[in-house]
């Protein structure tokens, strides 16, 4: 039964296909109709693609996008050709589809960073002369004139775009380096500073950029009126007490304050990206506004990492849309009233298409293949309709018009503190979600994930985890413990462990490693073995094939007080193994990619492929026998699972901890009962997957039955890493 509907399912639908689109008398091949659908069809899913998200940082939709947009130019260029070739004459629906695929062709391309596009316009301008040239033959002026006003809008697009983007680039590169020069000097602009009304904070927000520049020799610096009505900082944001829209009273929690702090936060951060000095980093002022302002303990630091979430998403337009070079010489008016006047002439066009068939030869229709010209302007129409439409959206109802129109209420207090114009911001306002963080880190696994399928998954559909406020305030805390102690930021290790000297010094082999990537892999591993160790006899049941990566021990499951430390620890390590599969560590991205590399392929070859947790801690830890001491003899001693399940295994005696192990008892044995492939060529070399176990069962038998005190040490380490990682980690291998 199932059978018989799908073939006359099939068959309906190749009958409907073939009615549709039939073959062209002209060439004996498809028709220009499906071609013209075909291609609008790939234009839309290219915009879909821009308009979802940044993609530069997935290879796979990276390459995707790629061979979408060689297949779209050519398929444009192809079609416009066949349009010639089909006819004696163009008819009227080939120049009406003529000039909608040309304007889709561009206008589809919203997510273009700088550096990607300098050749893309003239392209486009090529496209667009071609369909002028076929708008050059007669037609009805019911037609002519708003396909001749479609063309110029798009004309004008392509040509403004192709003459300021460079000269966008080049302003904010100008910005970024006139903002470095003053806060060189912005700290002595003021005698006293207070963090609760920002006194004393001259941080740019807006038109830094609008105001004359004088030199001034004597101090070799470019001098600013600080006085301009146009230029906005963060003292003049705070200083509306009384205002509708900013004051006291207004915005208590200063939500709408904050995103004028994050875009002067963002204008700092730019320099990283310049290489460009960081002056105020040593000033008094700047610890403050960082450890008594932001880092408030107030709703578990929610303050910090909103602001910071809104900064970054400024700092991923910058690179990834269009948005900073619109809104590069304030609220982008002009743009916005040619996607309008767009809107509006792509819809006319609809009523004199409408009329094409009663004019037009059936014979011409029949020779061209044209079945359903009406429809498929309708289906091009609605489509380019819907995607102006959308990215009128984008652009007003995101964070950069948020900043504008603050902006606008302080320089024009008239205008801008109407009560009905703060109304109607604050209900604008409401709309605008696009640019907050949404508390999520990814995950990567790599006891789990070592099979190549499952790392080309994980490369192309990455896990994401909700950061759980433990883990917020574990981070956040390590953070505030470098106000008193800066440090602290290089000895993580201690800082995890130095209340315990004797494991203190125990650990010490698994820091002194080559780099970073290897410090990474070696507690990641060893944290994955105590993970699963205290899963007890969940581990049997869950299979690692079909398992994602992230924290798989509930709350209700963990031992009481570890389960805010479990999270903590496993989070942070799969999210650092996550930045390693993406290379974004200190370490040069080359080597970075090339030791992750073999030693995913090792843990792939010493782990069963199919088996579940319990089976990749087993395969593991049998391994990890100790060599036999001088006059003693081994024996044999139970490694606890969790709290039900053991583990049989050979050590050398009680007072070894793991420091004489032996390469080649570790792992990539041949183990044919478990699936476990060897490695001979290994078997006598200490690699990381061998020196991870090691440390994973030197952590475990030196803490035994402490799991308190086990995943505590862990996630103060991990936690401290990563600040270790953020701070070293260059700026660039994040764009």
């Amino acid at each position: 039964m199932a059978k018989s509907f799908v073939v006359i399912a099939g068959k309906a639908i190749f009958f409907t296909m073939k009615r549709l689109f039939k073959l062209d008398n002209a060439t004996q091949g498809a028709s220009v109709e499906l071609w013209v659908v075909m291609t609008t069809f790939l234009l839309v899913v290219r915009f879909l693609i821009d308009f979802s998200g940044p993609f530069y940082s997935n290879k796979f939709l990276l390459a995707t996008v790629q061979i979408i947009e060689i297949l779209n130019y050519n398929l444009v260029h192809y079609t416009l050709g066949l349009m010639q070739l089909s006819a004696a004459r163009v008819n009227d629906y080939f120049q009406v589809w003529a000039v909608l695929m040309v304007t889709l062709q561009y206008s589809v391309k919203i997510g273009r960073p700088y550096s990607r596009s300098k050749r893309i316009p003239l392209l486009d301008l090529m496209s667009s002369f071609w369909a002028a040239n076929l708008l050059r033959v007669q037609t009805i002026y019911l037609l002519k004139i708003p396909l001749w006003f479609i063309w110029s809008i798009n004309a004008a697009r392509i040509i403004t775009y192709f003459l300021f983007s460079d000269r966008s680039a080049t302003k904010d590169r100008e910005t970024t380096r006139l903002v470095c020069d003053y806060m060189m000097y912005e700290h002595t602009l003021s005698e006293t500073t207070n963090i609760s009304g920002m006194i004393g904070y001259k941080y740019f927000v807006l038109g830094e950029d609008q105001q004359e520049k004088k030199l001034d020799p004597g101090k070799f610096r470019i001098k600013l009126d600080m006085e301009h009505t146009k230029l906005i900082t963060l003292e003049k944001v705070w200083g509306l007490r009384d205002s509708r829209l900013l004051g006291r009273a207004s915005d208590p929690d200063n939500k709408l304050k904050d995103v004028c702090l994050s875009f002067a936060l963002y204008k700092l951060l730019r320099r990283r990206f310049y290489n460009l000095p960081i002056h105020e980093a040593e000033h008094d002022k700047t610890r403050k506004l960082v450890f008594e302002g932001l880092l408030d303990e107030k709703d578990d630091y929610e303050r910090a990492f909103r602001v910071t979430g809104i900064e970054l998403s400024f700092l991923e337009d910058l690179y990834h849309s269009k948005h900073a070079q619109l809104f590069a010489s304030g609220f982008p008016f002009p743009s916005l009233v040619l996607s309008l006047g767009l809107v509006a002439a792509t819809g006319y066009i609809v009523y004199p298409v409408g009329q094409i068939r009663h004019r037009i030869d059936p014979a011409d229709l029949q020779r061209n293949g044209i079945t359903r010209g009406v429809f498929i302007t309708c289906y091009i129409v609605g489509l380019i309709i819907v995607k102006e439409m959308a990215e009128i959206i984008m652009y007003v109802f995101s964070q950069w018009t948020k900043v504008h129109m603050i902006c606008m209420h302080i320089k024009c207090r008239g205008f801008g503190g109407c009560w009905l114009v703060v109304k109607a911001m604050r209900c604008m306002f409401k709309l605008i979600r696009k640019g907050k963080w949404k508390h999520k880190i990814r995950q990567y696994n790599l006891l789990i994930s070592s099979h190549p399928f499952k790392v080309n998954m994980a490369r192309i559909f990455p896990t994401s985890i909700n950061l759980e406020k433990e883990v917020k305030k574990a981070i956040l805390e390590s953070f505030k413990g470098l106000d008193k102690n800066p440090q602290r930021l290089g000895a993580y290790f201690s800082n995890a462990f130095g209340s315990k000297g004797d494991i203190m010094q125990q650990l010490e082999w698994a820091i002194d490693l080559e780099a970073d990537t290897h410090r990474i892999l070696v507690w990641h591993i060893a944290t994955c073995l105590c993970e699963i160790n205290l899963s007890g006899d969940i581990a049997k049941r869950l299979n690692t094939f079909w398992l994602k990566p992230r924290p798989f021990v509930t709350k209700s499951r963990a031992p009481e007080n570890v389960w805010e430390h479990y999270m903590t620890a496993s989070s942070l390590s799969n999210y650092c193994g996550y930045l390693l599969m993406k290379a974004l560590l200190p370490d040069n991205g080359l080597v970075v990619g090339r030791v992750f590399f073999a030693v995913r392929r090792e843990t792939n070859c010493a782990t069963p492929i199919f088996g579940s947790l319990f089976h990749i801690f087993n395969s593991l830890m049998n391994k990890a026998v100790v060599n036999e001491k001088a006059n003693e003899e081994p024996r044999e001693e139970p490694v606890t699972m969790g709290d039900d399940t053991t583990v049989t295994e050979e050590f050398a005696g009680p007072e070894d901890n793991g420091e004489h192990y032996t390469a080649d008892a570790l792992v990539n044995e041949e183990d044919p009962e478990n699936g476990v492939r060897g490695d001979d060529d290994d078997e006598k070399t200490d690699t990381i997957i061998k020196m991870g176990t090691r440390l994973g069962k030197q952590l475990m038998d030196m803490y035994g039955t402490d799991k308190v005190g086990l995943w505590e040490d862990l996630g103060k380490f991990w936690t401290g890493f990563l600040l270790h990682l953020a701070a070293n980690t260059p700026a660039r291998k994040h764009t």
